[in-house]
């Protein structure tokens, strides 16, 4: 699968032009650019979440991070390859862009956001980049 950037208005015109069953943008735009699902690479929503390809991180569809700034706890979640704001509903392209959104300045996004473990401890997001040990979301 191959990642492509659009500008806003572009990714609301694709889903505007959704029909029923088709839950994501490759499948919006299959129909409209009439691409045979044949020759169509196989297409598996389980890996939609985010991926970081600068740190080679995946997470999962649904997956979330938190933090507290300025006394305001924020939360986002990977989803359709972008990261949902839960706090205004907007999408970010990158962790850089979603910890632009929240506050002011330049920062480590990696040193700042969390999620919880499995064990129900939580962990900087750093911790998934850069520990062998530590196992992908």
């Amino acid at each position: 699968m191959r990642t492509i950037g659009v500008s806003t208005a572009v990714f609301a015109a694709i889903w505007s032009l959704r029909q029923k069953g088709e839950e994501t943008e490759d499948a919006i735009l299959r129909r409209i650019l009439k691409v045979d699902p044949s020759k169509a690479e196989a297409y598996q929503t389980a890996v939609m979440g985010f991926r970081d390809e600068r740190s080679g991180v995946d997470f999962p569809e649904g997956f979330e991070i938190f933090r507290t700034y300025k006394g305001k706890e924020f939360r986002a979640k990977a989803t359709h390859g972008r990261w949902l704001l839960a706090n205004d509903h907007s999408t970010y392209a990158s962790l850089h862009k979603l910890s632009s959104a929240v506050v002011s300045g330049n920062e480590n996004s990696w040193q700042n956001w969390k999620y919880r473990r499995h064990d129900g401890t939580d962990s900087l997001i750093d911790r998934l980049r850069g520990d062998p040990t530590e196992s992908q979301p």
